[in-house]
C-alpha cells in the first residue's frame, strides 16, 4: 500500500508496548486514528487508477493527500511518545500534542463533506482500462481486500461501548460484507489461479471487485466513530443502509449488470479448459474449498431473491446442486494434486459449470424465468449432468484409494467368520438403508462363504510355504474390510461416501473377488505335487546381526552346565540345544565353548555351520566338510552327505550348527551324524521351542534366560571400558541403563557401543539413560524382524497386538486371547473351540521365545505373559506400518480434525490411548474406527487418569458408532452404558452405576462383556436375550432384576457362553437354572449364600464345565455349607469361605476328573479332614489357604496318588501333612507358607524320604514362615 510498511510498523509498536504513560481516553484515540490511517493508506494506494473517482462519483485523492499530510505529523508525534529522545531520530515539534491538535477534526469535517455527496451508482460502469498499469493485478487485489477485511474485522470484534470503534446495534450487516468479501477473494483466488493470460473480462472482474473493496472501506471509513464534534453525532443506521444497499446492487449478482460480470469471467474461464489442459495451478490440491464455498453461499441465498412462484428455484432442484457441490466439497478439498492431473480438466469444468447455472438462477425477471433446472442447463450450453460424471468416478476411485491404503495389512484370518454372521443382521436391521446394495451384498456372502475351506487351509499351515496362497488370503481378507466399510458407510447418518460410489464399489469387489478364484482354481489342483516335490526353502534378504566381542560375560552357570555335558556326559550321540530369544547370545554362548581348550581336547575333530534362513543343503554339508579337512567336488547333496557320514562314522566329534528355524533343516542334517557312541555331541541354537525338542536325543533344551542385573553391568563395564573399571561417579547411573535393557544382552552391547565413544561424563550418560529406546531399537529391529517373517500366517497379527500394550505390563491371558477372538484373529474350526485355540496361538509364539510366561495357573496353563521392551516396540512400530495399530501419543500425532480425509485414513484401524484427553480429541473425526484400546500409563490402584474439566466419556464414545472392540481396562469410570454402540463385540470397563439399562440388548453382537464396580450391578431380565455372549465378568458380583425367575424355562439359552463371573445365586434352584440355559459353560465363578443344615442339595453340572469357583458369604458371624457336586468332567474346584463338612468332603473325593482343588477360608466340622481310600484319584494341585479350623488331616496310603503340588498357607492350627505324602511319587513340590513349625517338620520328613528311598531330588520344598519368625532348622 502507500506507507505500508510504516503504518504497520507504528500499529505493532503501539499494540506491542503499550506505553504505561498514555490514559484510556488517549490509548482509544490513538488505536482509532491507526485505524484511520490504515484506511487512508487504502484509499490513497487507488489513486493510480482511472477509477478512482468511482467511490461515489467523488475526486477524493486530493483531499486524501491532504489529509494524509496533517495525519503524518500525527504518526511522528506518536512514535515520539513511544521512544526516549536517544531513540527518536524525526524533527517533530516537541510541543505538538497528536489528540488536541487540528488533524482530527479536519479528518471529521472531511467525512462530513463527503458523507453529504456519498452514494454509488445501481449499475456498475467500469471504463476500459487506459493503459497497463490501470488494470489491478491479483497480487494488488489480494492484499487491497485482506486490508479492509482486516479492518472491518475490528468492528465487529469491539465490544465495548467506549471505544471510538464501537458500532451499536445489531453487527449483522457488518459481518454480511466481511462474508461476501472472504467469499469474492475466493472467486478472485479461483479465477487468477486458472488464468495464465488475463482476458477483458478478467480485467472487469477484477476491477468490479477492488471498486466494490472500496466502496466497503469507505462506508465504514465515513460513518466512524459514530460519537463526533460538537455533538455532531452519526446516525448508525446510515452505515448498515448503506453496507445493505452495497451487498443488494454492488456484490450479489441480483443486478444484471454485476450478474453479467460472473458469468463472463467463468465463460473466459471455461473457453480455456480444453482436452490435455493443463491450468497453472499453483496450489497443492486439486481444488480447494475457496469458489465452492461461494458458489455453495449464493445457492443457499437464491430462495430469498428469486421469485417464489419461479420454477427454477425449487427445493428439489436446488438439492440437485447442493448435494453435487456436496460431493465436491466433501471429498475433493485439500486432496494432493500429485497423480490426479489429468483429472483436473473433469474438475474444473464442473466447478465452473456449477457457478454459470447458480449465477444464471439469479435471473428472475429475464428471458431465463419459469424454467426448469434441466432446461436452464441446455439453454446456457451446459452438460452438468454428464461432466458430473467423470467426477464421482474419480471420486470413487480416490476413496477407495485411500481406504484401501489404510487398510491393515496384516489380517486375522476370523475376521471373514465375524463378517459373515453378522451380515444377514445387518441386511435385517438396517433393511431401509442396504436396499440398494443388498443384491451385491448377497453375492459377496455366496462368494465368500465358499472360499472358506480355502481360509481354513491357509490357517491350518496347510499352504505355509505357498507365499502365493497367503497372498490370496491376504487380498481376500481385505476385500471383506473394504465391504465391511461400505456396509457401515450405507449405515452410517453422516453418509461421508456418496452413495453414487457404494453400488460402484461392490460391484467391482465382486468382480475382484471371481478373479481371485479363478487365479486360485488354476493352482490349487497342483498344491499338494508342488508341496511334495519343493525342496528349497523360502528365502529373504540375510541381515547382518551385530556380534559381541571375544571375551564372554555373563552366563556363568550356563557355561557350567554346557562344559560338563560335553566333556562328561552320556556316551550316546547327544544334540545339546540352547533355545532363546533373539538377541540373548545364543550363538556367543555357544561359539564360547566350541572354542573352550578343555572341551576341544575331548573331541578328535570339530566342526561348525551356520544355517539361518536362507540355506542350501549343499553348501552345509561342504562348509561341514571343509571344515574337518575334507575338500572334495559332489555332484548332488546325496554324495555329499554320503562323504560326510562315513567321515564322521569313526570319529569323536563336535558339531556346532548355528542358527536353526525350521524342524526341516535339522532333518536335512540329522542322517550325516553317525551314532558310534563314543561320545559325540552336536550343539545347536534355535530360537523356537519346537526345533529343539524335535531334535532333542538325551539332553534336554537348555533355555537361555534373561541377564540379571549384575551381569548386565558387569557387560555394559566390560564392553564400555575393556580391562580398566568404571569410575564409581558413573556406577550408579552406568547400572540404571543396563537395567533399562531389559537382561537383552544385544540391547546392552548396542548402548556399550554409544557410550564407549561419548565423554566419560555423568551428565552425557543419564542423556542416553533418558533417551535409551531410540538408541537400542534400530540394531535389535532387524533381527527381531527376522523372527517375525518366519511366522505363521495367522499368528502376525496376534503377535503385533502386543504392541497396543504398555512396557513392563504383566498382560492377563484371558484379556488377551478375548481380545484376539474379538478382533477376528483366531480362525473358527468345528472341532476346536475358539478360546482353545487363541491359547494355541499363545503358547506357538511362547515357543518361538517372542513372548514370555510370566505366571501359569495351578493346571498348568498360561495365566500371564509379559513382552520385552524391544518386541514390544517392534511391535508397536510395525502394527503403525501395517496400519493394525496406531498409538496416538499427545504431540506425536497430528489432531484428526485438521485433516478432512482422517476419517478414511484410519478405517479399520485400532487406536491406542494413554491420556483421556488424546481420546477426546481424536473421537470427532474416527467415527469408522473399530477398536478403541485405552492403556493408563499410572498405577491404577494409585489413581485413575485425570480429564480435563467438561469431560464425559458419554460425549465421546457416540462419536465411535462403528466400534467392534472398547477397551477401557478399567482406566475410565464411564458415567454411562453405551448401548448404541451395536456392533461391539468386546467391551470392558469400570462404571459407576448399580444398574445396567435393559437396552443393553441392543448390544446384539456382544461377545464379550467385562465390568468392574465398586459393588453389586443389578442387571436387567433383557440380558436373556444376548445370546451370542461367550465371556461375562462382572466385579463385585451382579443379579438379575425383575422376577424371580429371570431365566425361565421359555427364555432363550446361552449356547455360546463359555465363562461367567461373578453372578449372586440365593438359592440352588438359581444356581442349577444358570446352569440349564448355559450347557456349554466352560468355567464358573459365583457368589452362593449357602445352605445352613443338613440335608444338602446335590447340584448337576453338565459335562462342558471344567473350571468352578464358589464364593461364599458370612451369615450371622457364620459360615454356611455350599451344595454338594455332581460333575463328571470338572477339573478345577475352587471353594471360598464355606463350612464343609464330612459328606462335603467325601463328595469333592470322589470328582473322578479333578485336578485342582483349592480351599480358602473354610472352616472344617470337628477341625478335622478325613481322606478316604480311592478318593482324589487324578488329582494333581492342592491349596488350603487359611482354614484356620483344620487341626487334624488324615489321609489313608493310596490318597492323592497323582499329586504333584501341595500348597499351605495360614494353616496356624493344623499339626502336620499326612505321613502317606512320603509315598507319593509324582510329588514335585511342597510349599509352606505362615504355618506352626510342626507343618515344617513333617514337609521336610517328606522331602528327606523321598530323596533316601525314592532318590526324587526333584522335590523342591519352600518354606515361608512368619515375618520375624525362625524355625529351629532356620537358626
Amino acid at each position: 500500500m502507500f506507507l505500508d510498511k510504516d503504518l504497520s510498523k507504528l500499529r505493532r509498536d503501539f499494540l506491542e508496548f503499550r506505553p504505561s504513560n498514555i490514559d484510556d481516553v488517549s490509548r482509544d484515540r490513538l488505536e482509532f486514528f491507526l485505524w484511520e490511517l490504515s484506511f487512508l493508506d487504502c484509499f490513497l494506494s487507488l489513486q493510480s487508477f482511472t477509477f478512482a473517482g468511482e467511490c461515489g462519483k467523488l475526486n477524493f485523492t486530493q483531499k486524501m493527500k491532504e489529509i494524509w499530510k496533517k495525519s503524518i505529523l500525527v504518526q511522528q508525534a506518536t512514535q515520539r511518545i513511544f521512544f526516549s529522545d536517544s531513540d527518536w531520530e524525526g524533527s517533530v515539534d516537541p510541543n505538538f500534542d497528536p489528540f488536541t491538535s487540528d488533524v482530527p477534526t479536519g479528518i471529521w469535517k472531511t467525512k462530513l463533506e463527503f458523507q453529504s455527496k456519498y452514494s454509488f451508482a445501481e449499475v456498475s460502469s467500469i471504463p476500459l482500462p487506459a493503459n497497463k498499469d490501470d488494470i489491478p493485478t491479483p497480487k494488488f487485489l489480494l492484499e487491497f481486500i485482506d486490508a479492509v477485511i482486516e479492518n472491518l474485522n475490528i468492528l465487529v470484534q469491539i465490544d465495548d461501548p467506549r471505544s471510538l470503534l464501537f458500532v451499536p446495534g445489531p453487527k449483522g450487516q457488518i459481518e454480511e460484507v466481511l462474508k461476501e468479501l472472504n467469499l469474492l477473494r475466493f472467486f478472485v483466488c479461483f479465477v487468477s489461479n486458472k488464468c495464465t493470460e488475463p482476458a477483458q473480462s478478467q480485467h472487469t472482474f477484477f476491477t468490479h471487485v477492488l471498486i466494490v473493496s472500496s466502496h466497503a472501506a469507505m462506508v465504514a471509513w465515513l460513518y466512524l466513530p459514530i460519537h463526533g464534534k460538537e455533538n455532531q453525532d452519526v446516525d448508525p443506521s446510515a452505515m448498515n443502509d448503506l453496507f445493505s444497499d452495497l451487498l443488494q446492487m454492488k456484490i450479489r449478482p441480483i443486478q444484471p449488470g454485476i450478474r453479467k460480470i460472473y458469468t463472463d469471467v467463468l465463460c473466459a474461464l471455461k473457453s480455456t479448459i480444453q482436452p490435455g489442459w493443463h491450468p497453472n495451478i499453483q496450489n497443492k490440491h486439486v481444488t480447494d474449498s475457496g469458489f465452492l464455498e461461494a458458489a455453495a453461499h449464493n445457492l443457499m441465498k437464491l430462495p430469498t431473491v428469486s421469485n417464489p412462484s419461479g420454477t427454477v428455484s425449487s427445493n428439489d432442484q436446488m438439492s440437485i446442486l447442493q448435494d453435487m457441490l456436496s460431493l465436491i466439497r466433501a471429498n475433493l478439498i485439500h486432496l494432493p494434486i500429485l497423480g490426479l492431473e489429468f483429472h483436473c480438466q473433469d474438475m474444473d469444468t464442473v466447478i465452473v459449470d456449477a457457478g454459470l447455472l447458480i449465477y444464471s438462477l439469479y435471473d428472475s425477471e429475464g428471458e431465463k424465468e419459469g424454467m426448469t433446472l434441466e432446461d436452464l442447463n441446455q439453454a446456457l450450453g451446459l452438460d452438468l449432468p454428464g461432466n458430473i460424471q467423470p467426477v464421482k468416478v474419480m471420486i470413487y476411485l480416490i476413496i477407495r484409494k485411500a481406504v484401501q491404503s489404510n487398510l491393515p495389512r496384516i489380517h486375522g484370518l476370523g475376521y471373514v467368520d465375524f463378517f459373515l454372521s453378522n451380515l444377514k443382521e445387518f441386511q435385517s436391521r438396517h433393511s431401509d438403508s442396504l436396499a440398494t446394495v443388498v443384491n451385491q451384498l448377497q453375492i459377496i456372502q455366496k462368494e465368500l462363504e465358499s472360499l472358506q475351506p480355502f481360509l481354513k487351509a491357509v490357517a491350518e499351515q496347510r499352504y505355509y510355504k505357498h507365499d502365493r496362497h497367503q497372498i490370496w488370503a491376504t487380498q481376500l481378507i481385505s476385500k471383506v474390510y473394504e465391504v465391511e466399510y461400505v456396509v457401515d458407510a450405507c449405515i452410517s447418518i453422516s453418509k461421508e461416501v456418496p452413495h453414487c460410489c457404494l453400488q460402484c464399489w461392490l460391484l467391482d469387489i465382486i468382480k475382484e473377488i471371481s478373479c481371485i478364484k479363478a487365479e486360485m482354481q488354476e493352482l490349487l489342483n497342483v498344491v499338494d505335487d508342488t508341496m511334495n516335490t519343493t525342496t528349497d526353502h523360502r528365502s529373504s534378504q540375510l541381515v547382518w546381526t551385530p556380534k559381541m566381542k571375544e571375551q564372554f560375560v555373563g552366563f556363568e552357570d550356563v557355561r557350567k552346565e554346557l562344559r560338563d555335558q560335553l566333556k562328561k556326559g552320556n556316551y550316546q550321540l547327544d544334540v545339546i540345544s540352547i533355545v532363546g530369544m533373539p538377541g540373548l547370545g545364543k550363538t556367543t554362548l555357544a561359539k564360547e565353548i566350541f572354542y573352550d581348550e578343555s572341551v576341544i581336547e575331548n573331541f578328535d575333530i570339530r566342526a561348525q555351520c551356520c544355517v539361518s534362513q536362507v540355506y542350501k543343503r549343499m553348501d552345509l554339508l561342504l562348509e561341514i566338510l571343509h571344515a574337518i579337512g575334507e575338500s572334495p567336488s559332489f555332484s548332488t547333496a546325496h554324495d555329499a552327505a554320503d562323504q560326510l557320514r562315513r567321515t564322521l562314522m569313526m570319529k569323536r566329534y563336535l558339531i556346532l550348527v548355528d542358527d536353526v528355524w525350521e524342524t526341516s533343516a535339522w532333518d536335512d542334517l540329522r542322517p550325516c551324524f553317525y551314532d558310534a557312541k563314543n561320545g559325540s555331541k552336536i550343539i545347536l541354537t534355535t530360537r523356537h521351542i519346537e526345533v529343539a525338542n524335535y531334535a532333542t536325543c538325551v539332553s534336554f533344551p537348555i533355555h537361555l534366560r534373561m541377564f540379571n542385573d549384575d551381569e548386565s553391568w558387569k557387560l555394559l563395564e566390560d564392553r564400555v571400558f575393556g580391562e580398566e573399571r568404571c569410575s564409581p561417579s558413573l556406577e550408579e547411573v552406568g547400572r540404571q541403563i543396563a537395567k533399562k535393557c531389559g537382561g537383552l544382552p544385544l540391547s546392552i552391547v548396542v548402548v556399550a557401543g554409544i557410550l564407549a565413544k561419548m565423554e566419560k561424563k555423568e551428565e552425557s550418560w543419564k542423556q542416553v539413560a533418558t533417551t535409551l529406546s531410540s538408541h537400542i531399537h534400530g540394531d535389535t529391529k532387524a533381527i527381531v524382524e527376522l523372527s517375525y517373517q518366519n511366522l505363521p500366517y495367522h499368528l502376525k497379527p496376534c503377535f503385533l497386538y502386543f504392541g497396543a500394550f504398555l512396557e513392563d505390563r504383566v498382560i492377563d491371558v484371558s484379556s488377551l486371547t478375548k481380545l484376539w477372538t474379538s478382533e477376528g484373529f483366531i480362525k473358527s474350526c468345528e472341532s476346536k473351540r475358539l478360546e482353545d485355540i487363541a491359547e494355541g496361538y499363545l503358547e506357538n509364539l511362547i515357543g518361538k521365545n517372542l513372548v514370555f510366561v510370566a505366571k501359569r495357573s495351578s493346571d498348568g496353563k498360561v495365566e500371564a505373559c509379559r513382552i520385552h521392551d524391544v518386541m514390544l516396540e517392534f511391535c508397536k512400530e510395525k502394527a503403525t506400518e501395517e496400519n493394525l495399530l496406531l498409538w496416538i501419543i499427545r504431540d506425536q500425532n497430528a489432531n484428526p480434525s485438521s485433516n478432512i480425509y482422517s476419517h478414511k485414513q484410519h478405517v479399520q484401524r485400532r487406536l491406542a490411548f494413554c491420556e483421556v484427553d488424546n481420546l477426546e480429541e481424536w473421537s470427532s473425526s474416527c467415527s469408522l474406527i473399530g477398536s478403541v484400546l485405552f492403556r493408563s500409563d499410572t498405577d491404577i490402584s494409585a489413581r485413575l487418569p485425570v480429564p480435563k474439566p467438561g469431560f464425559t466419556i458419554s460425549r465421546i464414545l457416540q462419536n465411535f458408532k462403528f466400534l467392534k472392540v472398547l477397551d477401557l481396562e478399567h482406566c475410565i469410570v464411564i458415567d454411562f452404558f453405551p448401548t448404541d454402540l451395536v456392533h461391539m463385540r468386546y467391551f470392558s470397563a469400570e462404571i459407576d452405576q448399580n444398574s445396567i439399562p435393559a437396552s443393553i440388548a441392543n448390544l446384539s453382537n456382544l461377545e464379550t462383556l467385562v465390568l468392574k464396580s465398586r459393588g453389586q450391578i443389578l442387571l436387567p431380565v433383557t440380558l436373556r436375550r444376548m445370546v451370542k455372549l461367550r465371556h461375562l465378568h462382572i466385579a463385585q458380583y451382579f443379579t438379575i432384576s425383575n422376577a424371580e425367575k429371570p431365566f425361565d424355562d421359555d427364555s432363550l439359552k446361552f449356547y455360546d457362553l463359555r465363562t461367567l463371573s461373578q453372578p449372586y445365586f440365593s438359592c440352588v434352584e438359581d444356581f442349577e437354572l444358570m446352569l440349564r440355559k448355559a450347557p456349554n459353560i466352560r468355567e464358573l465363578e459365583c457368589k452362593y449364600k449357602g445352605i445352613c443344615s443338613f440335608p444338602f442339595p446335590v447340584l448337576e453340572i453338565s459335562t462342558e464345565l471344567e473350571t468352578l469357583h464358589i464364593i461364599g458369604e458370612v451369615v450371622e458371624f457364620q459360615h454356611w455349607y455350599p451344595v454338594c457336586i455332581s460333575a463328571s468332567n470338572l477339573k478345577i474346584l475352587k471353594l471360598s469361605v464355606f463350612r464343609l463338612g464330612h459328606e462335603h468332603l467325601s463328595n469333592i473325593g470322589q470328582l473322578q476328573n479333578l485336578q485342582v482343588l483349592e480351599l480358602l477360608a473354610i472352616e472344617f466340622d470337628d477341625e478335622e479332614w478325613e481322606v478316604n481310600d480311592d478318593e482324589f484319584p487324578e488329582l494333581k494341585v492342592l491349596k488350603l489357604m487359611f482354614c484356620q479350623s483344620l487341626e487334624e488331616w488324615d489321609a489313608v496310603e493310596y490318597s492323592f496318588p497323582k499329586l504333584e503340588r501341595l500348597s499351605l498357607r495360614g494353616l496356624e492350627n493344623l499339626k502336620e501333612i499326612p505321613s502317606c505324602f512320603v509315598d507319593i511319587q509324582f510329588l514335585q513340590s511342597i510349599e509352606v507358607r505362615e504355618c506352626n513349625e510342626s507343618v515344617v517338620k513333617s514337609a521336610r520328613f517328606i522331602q528327606e524320604f523321598q530323596f533316601e528311598d525314592y532318590q526324587n531330588a526333584a522335590l523342591k520344598l519352600s518354606i515361608y514362615p512368619y515375618p520375624g519368625v525362625y524355625y529351629d532348622d532356620d537358626k
